[in-house]
C-alpha cells in the first residue's frame, strides 16, 4: 500500500498483480508515517487522537475496506484510491509459482508437498480461497475510484498518473515466472474449479473462462 499526501492518492496492493512494480514506481510520492502538516491539520480538525496516527502500521496487502476503518473519513473519501486485478487463472499460476519460489513464504512447505498444480487448485478453492473483489469492495459496494487490469497495465497505469497529476515510469520487478503461457498449468478440471470458485471476480471484472484442448 502507498498513501501520498502530496498527490492525494492511495494505492491498494492486491498481491501478485504487479504490486511491487507499481510500489517502486510510486514510492517517491509516498508519505511514510503520514508526517506532514496538512495531514495532522486534518487529524486535529476531525478531533482524533493525534498520537494514534503518528506512526500507523498498515499491512502491505491491506484491503480498502480495512483501510477505510483505520483512516480518517476525510482522508479516505478525498484521496484517489486505486488498485489492479488479474485474470483469475493467470493469477493463481503466478501465486503458485511465487509460493514455490519463496522458501520463507508461510505456504511454501505446504504447496511444495503437493504433487501437482491441480492439487494446489483443489486446496486453494476449498481451503484457501480469497477473492480479488475483497481488496476493493465492501460487500457489494466498490469503495475505490479506479480498478485497473494487469492485462492493460501500461495503459491503466498512465491513466492513474494523469488522474493524480504525476509523471512516473512503470518499473517491472518481482516476476514469479518467465513463461507467460499460464494455460499449460491447467487441466479441464482445474479450469472449471477456478471458474466456479472465482465466479464473482470473473463476472465483476469481465474475464472469460479459457478453453484448453
Amino acid at each position: 500500500m502507498i498513501l501520498s499526501n502530496q498527490k492525494k492518492f492511495i494505492f491498494i496492493h492486491n498481491y501478485k498483480v504487479a504490486g511491487t512494480s507499481i510500489t517502486n514506481s510510486l514510492k517517491k510520492f509516498s508519505s511514510p508515517n503520514f508526517k506532514n502538516p496538512g495531514y495532522f491539520d486534518d487529524i486535529k480538525f476531525l478531533s482524533l487522537f493525534f498520537s494514534k496516527f503518528r506512526v500507523p502500521q498498515f499491512a502491505t496487502h491491506i484491503t480498502a475496506s480495512e483501510l477505510k476503518e483505520q483512516l480518517p473519513e476525510k482522508i479516505f473519501d478525498e484521496y484517489f484510491k486505486f488498485g489492479f486485478v488479474r485474470n483469475p487463472w493467470d493469477w493463481q499460476v503466478s501465486l503458485y509459482s511465487y509460493i514455490l519460489k519463496i522458501k520463507n513464504h508461510r505456504r511454501h512447505d505446504l504447496v511444495k508437498s503437493m504433487e501437482s498444480f491441480d492439487e494446489y487448485i483443489d486446496w486453494r478453492v476449498h481451503k484457501g480461497l480469497n477473492l480479488q473483489k475483497d481488496f476493493f469492495y465492501k460487500k457489494d459496494e466498490c469503495i475505490v475510484d479506479f480498478i485497473g487490469k494487469m492485462e492493460n497495465i501500461e495503459k491503466d497505469f498512465q491513466t492513474i498518473c494523469e488522474k493524480v497529476n504525476i509523471v512516473a515510469e512503470l518499473l517491472h520487478l518481482n516476476a514469479s515466472r518467465k513463461d507467460s503461457n499460464y494455460l499449460k498449468f491447467y487441466s479441464k478440471k482445474s479450469i472449471e474449479l477456478v471458474s466456479q470458485a472465482f465466479a464473482e471476480d470473473i463476472k465483476l471484472f469481465g474475464y472469460v473462462k479459457p478453453k484448453i484442448n
